[in-house]
């Protein structure tokens, strides 16, 4: 019965030593290792993390130029396109205007041939006379206006020289007459004064 309770005392020792934790020193060793090399590897995770940040970021940057280099294009287009119909219009009123500009000559020949004292005549022309008025009213409303020449001296973009003669007491190069009436149209000529100026 001794012995049984000797081999029981025995076994209960072997056990408690089993079960003791081993010396603390080669524990800390082994648990800092073990830090140090997790630590290594989320420091290289953070790394690759950060490069792909600088990729995206980069590319961000790029999609971000090319999408204001395409509004920037975009918005020239759209006014390069809004000028060119603007410009289109404008030429399509020069061309009406200039054949509407040969009306306004026969108007004044007409009125400059009319003369007598009869009342017919006369009340023919005051007709002509106020179609021909109304011709020019609509006209200055769209930008038409006659370009002075007569006294002034001569400019080769306003004016059309077609004669020259000496005249007394006229500046060199001053119109003296004008043949045919130019115009500009919203500040630009459309068609030129037909003139004789002094030499």
């Amino acid at each position: 019965m001794e012995s049984k309770n000797n081999l029981d005392e025995d076994l209960k020792d072997n056990v408690s030593d089993a079960d003791r934790p081993q010396d603390d020193s080669e524990g800390s060793i082994g648990t800092e290792n073990s830090d140090q090399g997790e630590e290594k590897n989320y420091e290289g995770e953070i790394e690759e993390l950060k490069n792909k940040l600088k990729q995206k970021e980069d590319e961000a940057n790029e999609y971000l130029e090319m999408a204001q280099r395409l509004k920037a294009e975009f918005e020239n287009y759209r006014r390069r396109t809004e000028k060119e119909k603007a410009d289109l219009i404008e030429y399509g009123k020069e061309q009406v205007i200039l054949d509407i500009l040969p009306v306004i000559d026969n108007f004044e020949r007409a009125l400059e041939a009319s003369h007598g004292d009869n009342e017919e005549i006369a009340s023919f022309k005051e007709g002509v006379n106020l179609i021909y008025r109304q011709f020019k009213g609509i006209l200055e409303k769209i930008g038409v206006k006659e370009i002075e020449a007569l006294g002034q001296i001569f400019d080769p973009y306003k004016h059309h020289a077609v004669m020259q003669e000496e005249v007394e007491d006229k500046k060199e190069n001053e119109i003296i007459e004008v043949f045919q009436k130019g115009y500009m149209f919203n500040n630009k000529v459309i068609r030129p004064s037909m003139v004789k100026v002094a030499k």
